[in-house]
């Protein structure tokens, strides 16, 4: 199985293997496919925790006694089907009920597995013989939809998981699957089910993915782009002379001349900490680089995951996962995330989306970038202690690899500074340069701008309420129109 695979997890049985049965255009830019899972498995609690089962059969189940627990996870091969960067319409998941238990109608939810997985050699207890789930029952992301399936043999049981396949395709990744009884504990076979797997000799019967697409992006009804990722780089105490014109940054002079730069964009005040606030939730909140200090207040990352979407934010130099202390070259007062309460304070989630930057190459290689994609670089590399000239060839190394990736066709990257080193708009005048395949090449805008427009682009894009002074400013739009 491919490294870069996006998997959907069916829980109550293994992921099917999926090939593409059929394509038609339905017109200029849009097609629709169906695709047959091309491996799959069911996976089981209790004492058949170890022993994989990939047959003829998948099966959900939620019991009180864990030998009967049952999960089902499926494989789709989105990625040869479907170009990367493509917007998914609708997708639709169809599977064909075997056998029901007494219920006449059971819940079952659809998840996103979020490790590969080998169906032949995936348990209750290891995604491949190789690697183990971090959780027992799988690793799942979110659910992406729920329907009551019936029990009579040959009753046809549907999901609509277009949002899952879009973060697959954007990733240009399989889209891989968990089905789950999402139904009442049943201590019984009441709320059994098993479907016909991608072993069924009827291929009629196999689990389908039937998906439209459109190579055109989608755009907010403001002019935006729905950006599918939105990366956001974070320098530190520049202003735009010493950037903008530099001979000591070439890098960013080139990307200035090959994407958009706003030309009157300044920080909203000093020093960096307030700042970092700004860009991610809308408020300063503090008035000081202060250490350990937190706020109860929503932030962009929270909506965003209430929209379906994913989040990291990759700190370079930061010893371990969730860090709150600084050390050499790492500084909290960089990492807005750690002064979430709502993040900070829940180790789990910290630890899983605020990461060292060492992460970035590995989810990079994987294919498994999230939507949401926050960079800090180290205290060198970000301009802060080092020169102008280290900071730019930082960004030489790291840029590309953004602007090479699958995930990159339907996105936009911002590459900022907290504040510079005037009082210019209360933060000083900065650099901003906007990153961006819907970016007319050289484009400039001499508008006012600041760290709120910033947030309310995202906002907008992704369809997300504004947070506080964000709901005052206006969304970048004309670095995506070009006027």
């Amino acid at each position: 199985m491919h490294s870069s695979v996006r998997r959907i997890a069916v829980c109550a049985g293994v992921c099917g293997a999926m090939a593409l049965a059929a394509a038609a255009v339905s017109g200029a830019g849009a097609a629709t496919v169906r695709l047959k899972a091309t491996r799959d498995a069911t996976i089981r609690g209790g004492t058949y925790a170890s022993v994989p089962d990939n047959g003829p059969l998948l099966t959900t189940r939620l019991s009180s006694n864990p030998d009967f627990i049952r999960r089902a996870l499926l494989d789709f091969d989105t990625s040869s089907a479907i170009p990367a960067g493509a917007t998914v319409t609708s997708a639709t998941l169809t599977l064909t009920v075997h056998w029901g238990g007494a219920t006449a109608a059971r819940d079952v939810a659809v998840y996103d597995v979020t490790t590969p997985f080998v169906a032949a050699q995936a348990t209750w207890e290891v995604a491949s013989a190789t690697t183990p789930w971090k959780t027992p029952g799988g690793d799942l992301g979110r659910m992406y939809a729920k329907s009551a399936v019936p029990n009579s043999p040959g009753a046809k049981a549907t999901f609509s998981v277009t949002d899952l396949v879009q973060a697959a395709v954007s990733g240009s990744h399989h889209s891989l699957m968990a089905l789950v009884d999402a139904g009442d504990l049943a201590g019984g076979r009441d709320g059994y089910r098993d479907y016909y797997s991608s072993n069924a000799t009827d291929t009629s019967l196999r689990p389908a993915l039937d998906v439209t697409y459109s190579t055109t992006p989608p755009t907010t009804g403001g002019g935006l782009p729905a950006f599918s990722h939105v990366f956001t780089i974070v320098m530190e105490n520049e202003e735009y002379p010493q950037i903008i014109g530099s001979s000591a940054a070439p890098y960013l002079n080139s990307l200035a001349a090959q994407y958009g730069l706003a030309t009157n964009y300044t920080g909203v005040t000093h020093p960096s900490l307030p700042n970092y606030m700004a860009l991610t939730g809308g408020e300063t909140v503090f008035t000081s680089d202060c250490v350990g200090c937190t706020t109860s207040a929503t932030n962009v990352v929270d909506e965003a995951v209430e929209s379906g979407r994913h989040w990291k934010a990759y700190m370079e130099s930061m010893p371990a996962s969730c860090g709150t202390t600084d050390t050499s070259l790492y500084a909290q007062k960089h990492n807005p995330f750690v002064h979430y309460d709502d993040i900070v304070k829940n180790a789990t989630r910290c630890k899983n989306h605020v990461v060292p930057f060492t992460q970035f190459a590995t989810d990079l290689k994987a294919g498994a970038l999230p939507d949401y994609v926050w960079i800090t670089p180290n205290l060198c590399n970000d301009m802060h202690d080092c020169s102008v000239s280290t900071g730019d060839k930082w960004l030489s190394a790291v840029v590309p690899q953004i602007i090479g990736a699958p995930a990159f066709k339907n996105s936009v990257l911002f590459i900022l500074w907290d504040e510079g080193t005037t009082n210019s708009g209360g933060g000083g005048r900065i650099p901003a340069l906007v990153v961006s395949p819907f970016t007319p090449a050289g484009f400039r805008w001499a508008g006012a701008l600041d760290h709120y427009d910033l947030l309310r682009t995202i906002e907008d894009a992704w369809k997300l309420k504004p947070l506080g002074q964000s709901a005052s400013a206006t969304a970048m739009k004309e670095f995506f129109t070009g006027r």
